[in-house]
């Protein structure tokens, strides 16, 4: 674990951990849009759901290990 004191540093890892949270997040929203059936005129301008899903699950992925990773750097 790194340790950091200094204000300004711990600002800078707030800032990557509402990042990512915030792309977890969005991509939470997108995946609850594609996969509602109740809202296909939202998606019908995307041709290849199968590519868009995965294309979130994939945001979601990266933004959670990210997260893990600078959480097990920097505990607070």
């Amino acid at each position: 674990m790194i340790t950091n004191n200094q204000n300004h540093g711990q600002n800078y890892v707030q800032a990557l951990k509402k990042k990512y949270e915030f792309q977890m997040e969005e991509a939470k929203a997108n995946l609850a849009l594609y996969f509602s059936s109740s809202n296909l005129a939202a998606i019908g301008e995307h041709s290849d759901l199968l590519a868009e899903h995965d294309r979130w699950v994939e945001q979601y992925a990266n933004a959670k290990d990210k997260l893990e990773a600078l959480m097990s750097l920097y505990e607070n």
